[in-house]
């Protein structure tokens, strides 16, 4: 208390000064009548100053140094969304409202993370965060306690020898070498004023950067930990990350499996619109039949082989009409599959059923949001039966249309791509008579190599998704003691 008291008095016997004359300077402005012209020019200065203050809390830039944490670039649509809305969360936090010493706030954090990832993804449970195995929540705080204490590790010096009563203590400790600093510095004031003020005012408008080391240290910790807690939150709610046994044996790496997997191709339309003839043309043989009525609901497998794609299943399906579809009969789901593929006749004016076909996968996906739609190319079929009828003389520059035959080609393609809402480089005009005279097959297969990268995305959470459900039943069994190596 005494301290205190005498660190008042001599700030102002340091201050009295120079306060009596910032008065007497006053007094004399107003004298020659020159107070009103330089008040607001100082008074800019401080709003000038508190501009630029506020412009440093603003654009406090992580270093280069600090690692981030980034989304899953093959997550599903809905699993970035929710990760953008954790991102912001994490943005907007401040250090003093979660003190990294407050288990208890830092724990309410943590379940509000949890809270929102869950019900993004299962909006239709009450409480969604309780719809989830506990050793699930256990995964994510082991994740999370190991993936702080690696950066802890990796980016914190000491961080492995000072204890937190250590750190407690250092901060005690730097209260009082702050004070014992603030005494230094008003003496320096008293003994040097023209020295010590330039001084204090480069402390003033220095003192967010000789501080930013510190507070910046503190958001990233906050913001790591959130985006952490998020990360694998969103993982697991979206089918993404299973936790693995731990009596499991070393899995086998993903990408291997991956990699042996073939991609699946859907060939879809209506009835007679060409689909067996297009799967003719892509294997350039004779392996569908064509021109019949389907005969079941069943859809056929065919394998294709080129060069820029690994092995492809072509499913062949029935035709479909605007209240008729195969999958709603035979229970095939509809996301099973990496690449849809929509045949459109150009001769047949009704494109209801192939939208609505359209609409059904949508909403296949838009239920099952930790999945991603595959994409879509339509394959706008029997152009050659285009008018004008004896005109057949390919190739056709649909861009730049110079024969009544190229310009009612593009006219299909531009009904197709409005009526299906797709962009018009996504659907390919072809002629399908038969293999030997097929036109345009090449663009089809550059069309499916081109979608290749996000055919792949589809594929990845596909497979991901069947092969969490195998390592669930595989657990269920080792917990029950039938499959034998599981303790």
């Amino acid at each position: 208390m005494k301290k205190s008291a005498l660190l008042i008095v001599l700030l102002v016997l340091v201050l009295l000064p120079w306060l009596a004359l910032l008065l007497l300077g006053g007094i004399w402005l107003w004298q020659q009548h020159y107070l009103l012209v330089v008040a607001p020019i100082l008074l800019s200065f401080y709003g000038i100053a508190w501009i630029l203050s506020q412009k440093l809390q603003q654009d406090e830039p992580l270093p280069l140094n600090l690692p981030r944490v980034d989304p899953d670039d093959r997550w599903s649509p809905a699993a970035r969304e929710i990760w953008d809305k954790i991102d912001a969360l994490a943005g907007e936090l401040n250090p003093a409202d979660y003190l990294l010493t407050d288990p208890a706030r830092l724990a309410a954090l943590a379940k509000r993370v949890i809270i929102e990832v869950a019900a993004h993804f299962k909006p239709e449970a009450g409480r969604a965060e309780l719809d989830v195995p506990l050793r699930n929540i256990l995964f994510i705080v082991e994740q999370v306690c190991r993936d702080m204490r690696e950066l802890l590790d990796d980016k914190v010096p000491f961080s492995h020898l000072i204890t937190i009563q250590d750190g407690l203590q250092l901060w005690r400790w730097k209260e009082t070498f702050r004070q014992a600093n603030y005494l230094r510095r008003t003496l320096a004031m008293a003994a040097s004023p023209f020295t010590a003020i330039p001084a204090e005012l480069g402390h003033f408008f220095t003192g967010k950067i000789t501080s930013y080391p510190k507070g910046l240290l503190e958001r990233w910790l906050l913001q790591t930990l959130v985006k952490k807690i998020g990360y694998y939150a969103i993982a697991l709610y979206s089918g993404h990350l299973l936790p693995p046994s731990l009596a499991a044996s070393e899995p086998e790496p993903e990408t291997n499996a991956l990699a042996k997997r073939p991609l699946r191709v859907l060939i879809a339309g209506q009835a007679k619109a060409g689909k067996s003839s297009l799967i003719n043309g892509l294997l350039g043989e004779f392996r569908a039949t064509v021109d019949v009525l389907p005969v079941d609901d069943q859809l056929r497998l065919y394998k294709l082989q080129h060069p820029g794609m690994d092995e492809v299943l072509l499913y062949d399906s029935p035709g479909y009409s605007e209240n008729d579809f195969w999958f709603q009969k035979s229970g095939l789901q509809l996301g099973d599959f990496d690449l849809v593929i929509v045949v459109c006749s150009a001769l047949q004016a009704g494109r209801k059923a192939d939208g609505r076909f359209l609409s059904e996968l949508q909403r296949w996906f838009g239920a099952h949001l930790e999945r991603r739609m595959p994409p879509v190319l339509a394959v706008v079929s029997h152009i050659d039966q285009l008018r004008p009828f004896r005109e057949w003389n390919p190739p056709y520059d649909i861009d730049n249309p110079d024969s009544g035959k190229a310009q009612n080609i593009r006219a299909a393609i531009d009904t197709v791509a409005e009526a299906l809402q797709l962009a018009r480089t996504d659907c390919v005009p072809a002629c399908l008579s038969s293999p030997s005279a097929c036109y345009n097959i090449e663009a089809v297969l550059a069309g499916m190599v081109s979608k290749l990268p996000d055919s792949l995305r589809a594929q990845y959470l596909r497979t991901l998704s069947e092969g969490r459900r195998k390592e669930k039943i595989l657990l269920l069994l080792g917990q029950f003691g039938i499959r034998s190596g599981q303790k």
